[in-house]
């Protein structure tokens, strides 16, 4: 009884630990313009990282690339969060699953910039959930998601780092015949983002060069 006890207590520990990172995560989502302003990212190499990432961690998986970005395509975000979002959705599809252990990723340009879909297998989403499921703490199965160590923050979180970068998230889903979450993030061309990492390795020297400044005082 004393070590079931111990177990439950730190498995709720863990638990508390993950909802406090997470309620950390949302309120940084909030500030992007400030703390990352001159921000850029190839997506096409941050896609492909995350995807063979993935695969190594869940090689019961079958994950699909489909990728029809030539070249890099440069998106303004912090490289980081575009990992957190895709790793957020593709973790998704992994815990959602249930005998068709399949997930498709794609990458394509249209008139509005880039569009990313992640699609599932598993369980899907019914239609009266399908409005609510970015909503914080929302979890469309409450045990079946506690069960599995979620908070109902994941894709709140993905969708606030994608609405304060200008882009969009959505879901098309079925009971039964799995979900595809769509995203839709505006492009800059190369010389833009160029720029951009200019200004913002000038910016990092200034900060050094003022923090060494007044060590010295």
């Amino acid at each position: 009884m004393l070590n079931e006890s111990l177990a439950a207590s730190l498995q709720e520990v863990q638990r508390m630990k993950s909802l406090i990172q997470e309620m950390l995560e949302l309120t940084r989502a909030d500030a992007v313009d400030v703390q990352f302003p001159n921000a850029t990212v190839d997506i096409c190499e941050v896609i492909e990282q995350v995807v063979n990432d993935m695969r190594m961690i869940h090689p019961d998986f079958a994950i699909t690339l489909d990728n029809d970005l030539e070249g890099p395509v440069y998106v303004r975000m912090y490289r980081n969060h575009l990992e957190q979002i895709l790793i957020i959705l593709l973790d998704n599809g992994v815990k959602y699953s249930t005998k068709r252990k399949e997930l498709h990723v794609s990458a394509a340009l249209d008139s509005d910039g880039v569009a990313l879909a992640v699609q599932d297998f598993g369980e899907g989403i019914a239609p009266k959930d399908r409005e609510r499921v970015f909503n914080r703490f929302y979890r469309v199965d409450k045990a079946r998601s506690r069960e599995k160590g979620g908070n109902g923050l994941g894709l709140s979180i993905a969708q606030q780092l994608i609405e304060n970068y200008h882009g969009t998230i959505s879901v098309d889903s079925a009971l039964g015949s799995g979900s595809v979450f769509r995203i839709q993030l505006p492009t800059i061309t190369a010389e833009a983002a160029t720029r951009l990492q200019a200004q913002e390795a000038a910016r990092t020297q200034d900060a050094q060069s003022s923090t060494e400044i007044n060590s010295n005082l």
